[in-house]
Formats: structure tokens, C-alpha cells, sequence
């Protein structure tokens, strides 16, 4: 085919001569081009032979008047290879790029962004992308096949064995749903009229297979329109699930998701344009709308353990890299992180002794501020307010209120438990448990008197002390079937200042008066304890420890390392053979607390 879309037609039509009257036309009677004036020296070129082309057996040409005969072509300069091997290589690019163009338009599919089919007042969110790129899959199925009992040749081996194991009835896994499920796919909890429900997005590659596919899946789980309700769209299968009205909330999650997608919303952009790289997991949540829902759910105990500890929203990311697997996360609160950590943390970790198992920590200057919720607690164990005077609810319970707090329980076992008895139930479970019953009370072997007290003011010295320490320890693993050899031990204290004498005298009183192992060393603001057995050479010296502390947080607040070369050996992690270490920092960046932790592989 031309690439003009409108060639230009030449029309020669022939002069008057023999082939007028039905002849074969004569030389002197072909198309003659319009002729130049000759070029200098052309008298000077020689006529051609006779019988060559253009010499019409040896007559000269017919010239029109004023014309000369054109002279015949010279020899054909040599053409410069450059250009044709740089035109060769530009085509193969050319072909390439249009390869890898249709290659992952129209077979690498892994589905639509899910992110854009889930409303934005979702409160959590999970994505699993199978085939995320070129990078990452081929390290996913490599890794894999590192575990015994694993071999996989594509993702989609991978999804036949987690349907296999899904093992449902009446359900054929190949047929009903890897015939149309994609490789990308996303699950959000969202609450609708105070209820929560469950949604689900699957990337599908063809929706007749898919409408049929989950229609069988329907009829063998029995579950209704009402509790289970889904639409299939082009390209993705959107399910709402709940305990009721899951149509509505189907259609509801739907609208809101076409005018507010969870992808345009600024806590999950914010979040997600920090997670860098292709990933094959991503989980994310705002503490606020998820500990809500969890609390329509009736979990009241997570509800006070995340709303007083948290804030914001939290993002991790599950990737491979060469070595491994790694997960990265940050929670973006709204409050400083406290533990802010330190950019000498990790460097100063690498010096350590190169054991199986190594922590460190870099405590906050603000302890005493950060552990004041959890001492007051204590406090209140003591049977006193912050005013001093006895609470009115402590103590055992009496005959009555163990009835009552009996009949609650029942309600709260059996999930019928209502609202405002909640309170009440929480009250006398928990004297339930620290007290026990005037019958029966709990039995305590301390003191809620002064030695208590004494006791606290302790733990405020103790807290003192550390606070904006640096904490090291390290170890080996103990010998199969044998025990940990304190030999292998290795242990480090720097304190803000010198009073690493009263952090010895302390230990040794916590102790019961028994002085510290021999080979401990204080000094100014240090106390350190090396065993005579501590491994040689340093953790910087491992190429895995030092790769992971250039890719860890810049100011750490803690670090963990372990080496899992050996345990393979164990007999009780027989399955660990492709386990080479484990690594994870704690740091924080711009105020917000972020991690990262690696698995490495053999």
C-alpha cells in the first residue's frame, strides 16, 4: 500500500506516427522529456557504440530542434553503509515498540486500575496484581519456585492453585472462573446506611463467561440477591457483600464510584504516589472510616486500641526485588511520629557483631511523655483516682452484679449484646478479671499499697534513664536440640549521659541484689557486656545487611536483623530452605512514621 493517499497519475499520450494508425510506435516518437541546455564539456563525451542502449541500431537519436541527446548515466557512486545499518536498526526499534505496544495492550492484561471502581469514603483497601510488569513477575514465579512443592511456569499457574485450594462445590475452577478472571484485582470494606459491607473488583477478560460463570457460583453457595449482589461490566467484575440490602448498596457503591473514585481521593492519592515502583500487593486505610466501620461490626476493642493510637491513613506495599520479597509502608498521622530514630542508627547497627540475630534502638528523648498513658494506668490498678480518692468501681463483684455480668456475656457471645449495655458489660468484665468475685476473689501476690507505689516511681526512674538511649543486643542461635549460650551474647546501653552507674545499681535492685554477669563494662554513659563467644566479623561486612541499610529510612528509630542461612538445619523448620535473612527498620520521614522490611532468599 502507498503511504500517499493520492498518488500522482503521468498520462503520456502519444505524438501522431505509426501508432496512430494501429503501429508499433517509433523511437523518434516516444515521450521526449523537456530538454536543458547541455552541461559544459558534454561535447567533449563520446557518442555511444553502436547496438549499446539509445543507439537505435547504431542511427543517432531524433533531436528535437534546439535539443541535444542526454548523456547516458555514469557509474553509480558507492553508497556509505552508516546510513543503511542506522536505518536497519530504527526499523527493528520500530517493530519493537509496536510489538511491546500490542503485547501489553491486548494479552499482557492485568485489569483496570481497581482503585478507580471503589467509592472514596472506602475505608480500607486491598490490591492483589498478579502481573503488575516485566520486573516484578518474573521475580515473583522465580522466587515461588525456590519453596518446595511449587513450580510454576506463569501467573497463571499461580491462579489455578488458589483456586484448586478454594476447593468450591458444584464449581469447575478452570471453566467457571480462570475461563474470564484477569490477573489484577481489588477489595475495599465501605459502610452504607450505618452498615458495613464487603466490596469486590476482579479484572475479567470476557464478561459472557464471567455473568455465566458467577451465576454458577450463586447457585452453589446458596447465597441470596440480598447479601450478595454484583454487576459485570467489560472489563471488571464489581461485587457488594453484607448481611443485607446488598443491591442497594451495590448500586449506591456504583454511583459514588463514577463521581467520587477512591483513586481521586487525597489520602489514597497522597498515599499511593508515595509508594513507589510497581507492587503486587498494596493495602491501605484511613483509621478514622475504619475504625467506624469496625465498630458497626461490634469490635469495640480495636475500635479504642487504633482510635487511641492512631491517626490518618496508612499505605504498605508488597513487592519483589532481586534478592527477595520487601515490604514498605508509612502512616501519614496527623501528629508527629514520636520515635523519631536517628541517621546514625543503621550505620552504627553494622558494627555490630555479625550474630543470627540482632536488635537495636534509638529510645526517644520524650519517653517519660510517650509511656505517661500507660502509667497512669498502672495507677489506676492501684485502686486510686488522679484525685487520690478510691474508685467506686473496683473490687470484686458482688453475687448481683456476677449475674448481671453472666447475662451480658451470653448477649455478647451471641451477638445480640445491645448498644447501651455495652458499656456496663466492658465495666464488670474487666473487675471480673482483675478482681474476680466477692465469693471467689482473684488472688494476688503484690502489694496495691506503698510498695506499689514505690514500684511506679521506679519504673519513672528506669524510664528516666533511657530515655534518648541507644539500645544493641545481639546473639547467635542456640545449637539444634540444645540451649541459648550466653556466650554468643552481646549487649549495649549508651545513655544521654553519664549515668550508666546508676543504670547498673538499678538492674542489679531489679534483680534482687544479684550483680550483673561478669565481663560487664560500664563506663561514663555506656554499659556494654561482650561474651567470649560473640561471632566474628561485623554486620557491614554481609553484602544482604548492607543493601538493606541503603534502601532503610534515612533516621531510623530501630533495627532487626536476622540470619536464616542455617535454620533450614532445624528440624522444626524443615520447610525454610530458601530463607536467607530477614530485615526491618522502623524511621520516620517529614514527621509520619514509614518501615521497610526485606525477606531475602537463597
Amino acid at each position: 500500500m502507498s503511504s500517499f493517499n493520492n498518488p500522482q497519475q503521468y498520462n503520456v499520450e502519444p505524438g501522431p506516427g505509426p501508432a496512430a494508425a494501429g503501429g508499433q510506435p517509433s523511437p523518434q516518437y516516444q515521450p521526449q522529456p523537456q530538454m536543458q541546455p547541455p552541461p559544459p564539456g558534454y561535447a567533449e563525451q563520446p557518442p555511444p557504440p553502436p547496438g549499446a542502449p539509445g543507439a537505435y541500431g547504431g542511427q543517432p537519436p531524433f533531436q528535437p530542434p534546439g535539443g541535444y541527446a542526454p548523456m547516458p548515466p555514469g557509474p553509480a557512486p558507492r553508497r556509505r553503509r552508516g546510513p543503511v545499518i542506522l536505518a536497519s536498526v530504527l526499523s527493528v526499534a520500530l517493530v519493537a515498540a509496536i510489538g511491546a505496544f500490542v503485547f501489553f495492550n491486548f494479552f499482557w492484561t492485568s485489569g483496570p486500575d481497581p482503585a478507580e471502581r471503589f467509592p472514596s469514603s472506602a475505608s480500607m483497601y486491598l490490591e492483589v496484581n498478579l502481573d503488575p510488569s516485566f520486573d516484578q513477575t518474573p521475580k515473583l514465579i522465580d522466587h515461588l519456585n525456590k519453596f518446595e512443592g511449587l513450580d510454576y511456569d506463569d501467573t497463571n499457574d499461580i491462579l489455578a492453585d488458589v483456586l484448586e485450594e478454594a476447593g468450591m462445590e458444584d464449581v469447575d475452577a478452570d471453566e467457571d472462573i480462570a475461563s474470564w478472571l484477569g490477573r489484577r484485582h481489588g477489595m475495599a470494606m465501605w459502610s452504607h446506611d450505618e452498615q458495613p459491607y464487603a466490596v469486590v473488583n476482579l479484572a475479567s477478560t470476557d464478561a459472557e463467561a464471567a455473568e455465566a460463570g458467577l451465576e454458577k457460583i450463586r447457585e452453589s453457595s446458596g447465597v441470596s440477591e440480598d447479601q450478595w449482589a454484583y454487576t459485570v461490566g467489560d472489563d471488571s467484575v464489581l461485587m457488594v457483600a453484607g448481611d443485607s440490602g446488598a443491591a442497594a448498596a451495590l448500586e449506591a457503591a456504583e454511583s459514588e464510584a463514577g463521581s467520587s473514585p477512591l483513586s481521586g481521593s487525597d489520602s489514597y492519592e497522597e498515599a499511593r504516589s508515595w509508594l513507589d515502583g510497581d507492587q503486587l500487593a498494596v493495602y491501605w486505610f484511613d483509621v478514622e472510616a475504619f475504625t467506624e466501620t469496625v465498630g458497626m461490626m461490634g469490635d469495640e476493642g480495636t475500635v479504642t486500641a487504633l482510635g487511641s493510637t492512631f491517626s490518618g491513613h496508612f499505605i504498605a506495599g508488597f513487592s519483589a526485588f532481586d534478592e527477595g520479597f520487601e515490604l514498605s509502608y508509612r502512616h501519614f498521622g496527623e501528629e508527629d511520629n514520636p520515635w523519631t530514630g536517628s541517621e546514625e542508627l543503621l550505620a552504627d547497627m553494622g558494627e555490630m557483631p555479625a550474630s543470627d540475630i540482632a536488635v537495636t534502638a534509638d529510645v526517644p528523648e520524650n519517653l517519660a511523655e510517650i509511656t505517661e498513658e500507660w502509667t497512669s494506668e498502672l495507677e489506676g490498678l492501684s485502686g486510686e483516682t488522679d484525685g487520690g480518692s478510691e474508685t467506686t468501681d473496683s473490687g470484686p463483684l458482688t453475687d448481683e452484679e456476677y449475674a448481671e455480668y453472666q447475662e451480658l456475656d451470653q448477649q455478647w457471645w451471641d451477638d445480640t449484646l445491645a448498644p447501651e449495655d455495652e458499656e456496663r458489660y466492658y465495666e464488670l468484665e474487666q473487675r471480673y478479671w482483675t478482681y474476680g468475685t466477692e465469693d471467689d476473689p482473684v488472688e494476688t501476690d503484690y502489694d496495691t499499697g506503698s510498695d506499689y507505689e514505690d514500684a511506679l516511681g521506679e519504673a519513672e526512674e528506669f524510664i528516666d534513664l533511657l530515655s534518648g538511649a541507644q539500645l544493641s543486643i545481639a546473639a547467635d542461635f542456640p545449637a539444634e536440640g540444645g540451649e541459648f549460650d550466653p556466650e554468643t551474647l552481646f549487649a549495649s546501653v549508651v545513655l544521654s549521659e553519664d549515668r550508666a552507674e546508676e543504670l547498673n545499681t538499678m538492674i542489679e535492685e531489679m534483680s534482687g541484689g544479684e550483680a550483673l554477669p561478669e565481663g560487664v563494662e560500664v563506663d561514663g554513659s555506656s554499659l556494654s557486656y561482650e561474651g567470649g563467644g560473640v561471632a566474628d566479623g561485623t554486620l557491614a561486612d554481609d553484602e544482604r545487611f548492607s543493601a538493606f541499610a541503603d534502601a532503610a529510612p534515612d533516621s531510623a528509630a530501630f533495627g532487626v536483623w536476622v540470619d536464616l542461612a542455617d535454620v533450614s538445619s532445624y528440624e522444626e523448620f524443615s520447610g525454610a530452605e530458601p530463607l536467607s535473612a530477614f530485615a526491618w527498620a522502623q524511621g520516620s520521614v517529614d514527621g509520619d512514621g514509614t518501615g521497610l522490611a526485606r525477606l531475602y532468599l537463597k
